[in-house]
């Protein structure tokens, strides 16, 4: 497809890998609330914030003057640790706000003004399996992507627009960095022992967006060295 390919949540950790990836083959459009140092040659940044739907939609519409988008990868997301009980309302809501309603929202700004045929790759998390404490907001942010993405594969089956997600298992970045001295439990729990790197998420987006895809919809692709298997 020759439109453009929305990331968000693409200057940093496993988006901006994607990006870098991508950018070398097709048009691709990052939308994230912060521009990086060094930006990929070929990719065209825009700021943006996943939570302002009005903006957003706005936004998406600038963008798609020249034609349709092609596709929708959708990395952007936040995370809180800490116990539950004593988190305070305003920082679940803000991670339900980024993670969940921001997903929403940019798939509502999108969907519309995509390609008949299109891709949409939402990003989950294995904590949606996993369940594990510290992290509980997260996990159900994270959980209701998977339930939004596979009424959406339904919703918009008829256009022939795919809509996978990807569940990565632990990779170190600036978004998991309170997670870090868990990683070797992580590695030993995995049929693959070893650390997740962001170019381990590369072939299977890049797969969710061919055309080898096209019958593929409505599905969660975990992505962390088996040590979830369903």
């Amino acid at each position: 497809m020759s439109g453009p390919l929305l990331v968000t949540g693409g200057a940093s950790g496993i988006g901006a890998r994607l990006v870098e990836s991508l950018a070398a083959e097709r048009p691709v459009v990052v939308l994230d609330a912060v521009t990086p140092d060094a930006p990929v040659p070929g990719a065209r940044y825009v700021k943006g914030d996943v939570t302002d739907r009005d903006g957003l939609g706005a936004l998406v519409a600038g963008l798609c003057v020249d034609g349709p988008l092609s596709g929708l990868v959708h990395c952007a997301g936040i995370c809180r640790t800490g116990p539950f009980l004593d988190m305070p309302p305003g920082e679940w809501s803000r991670v339900l706000d980024v993670n969940l309603h921001g997903t929403l929202a940019t798939v509502q700004a999108c969907a519309p003004r995509m390609s008949d045929g299109g891709r949409i790759v939402l990003f989950s998390s294995g904590t949606a399996f996993k369940g594990p404490g510290g992290i509980a907001a997260y996990a159900a942010s994270k959980a209701g992507v998977i339930g939004f993405a596979r009424s959406m594969a339904a919703e918009l089956g008829e256009r022939r627009i795919t809509v996978n997600v990807l569940a990565p298992g632990l990779v170190v970045t600036g978004l998991s960095a309170d997670f870090a001295h868990t990683e070797p439990a992580n590695i030993a729990g995995r049929a693959i022992g070893r650390a997740a790197t962001v170019d381990d998420f590369v072939e299977p987006v890049r797969f969710l967006l061919s055309d080898g895809a096209s019958f593929v919809t409505g599905q969660t692709i975990v992505v962390d060295g088996g040590a979830i298997k369903h």
